[in-house]
């Protein structure tokens, strides 16, 4: 994704809100697929879901998915189930990091994410309730949410990474999604 100011100074945050299930679209829900973030911090937000500000620790958490375990395995220890950003590891560099990792071991699917962005937002469809693919009914955690970004509400943390783009100065935004079986 690119954007480019014109003539000011403009914030740009974009993301993909794909939803994603490897078990396959009617499978259920995603709790028994197993997730590895490669973000050793995450911004806590207040309960409007804005971010308070800090960048915290994700050890002794619910968030911590430093070592693959399956999605559901803390989920109930959240009020609403995740819908969080990671600060991943590495941000400090426009290069190419790794984001996540998810695998369905019922189908053997994988997908890898890798990015330039400083942030990935994880959320795993906690309210879903929608009529989808030949009419099945996506329940809540029917599928996860990998969005690569800048911080939300950056703009209103200097802490944050910026998301200012400057006139001369292109926003480029990658994410790439590997798709492949064990």
């Amino acid at each position: 994704m690119k954007a480019e100011a014109l003539n000011k100074a403009t914030p740009v945050n974009l993301v993909n809100h794909a939803f994603w299930n490897l078990g396959g679209h009617n499978s259920g829900d995603i709790l028994s697929e197993k997730i590895q973030i490669f973000a050793s911090h995450y911004t806590p937000t207040d309960s409007k879901l804005i971010p308070t500000g800090e960048i915290v620790t994700v050890k002794e958490t619910p968030y911590d998915f430093l070592t693959a375990r399956t999605v559901g395995s803390r989920i109930n220890e959240l009020p609403k189930g995740y819908d969080i950003n990671y600060a991943l590891d590495g941000s400090g560099s426009s290069r190419l990091k790794k984001a996540a990792i998810v695998h369905d071991e019922k189908s053997g699917r994988v997908m890898e994410i890798v990015t330039n962005q400083p942030g990935v937002q994880f959320f795993t469809s906690n309210t879903l309730n929608v009529k989808g693919k030949g009419g099945f009914m996506y329940k809540p955690h029917g599928g996860l949410c990998l969005e690569t970004q800048g911080f939300p509400d950056s703009v209103n943390h200097p802490n944050f990474p910026s998301q200012i783009v400057n006139p001369g100065k292109p926003y480029n935004h990658i994410m790439l999604f590997k798709f492949s079986t064990l």
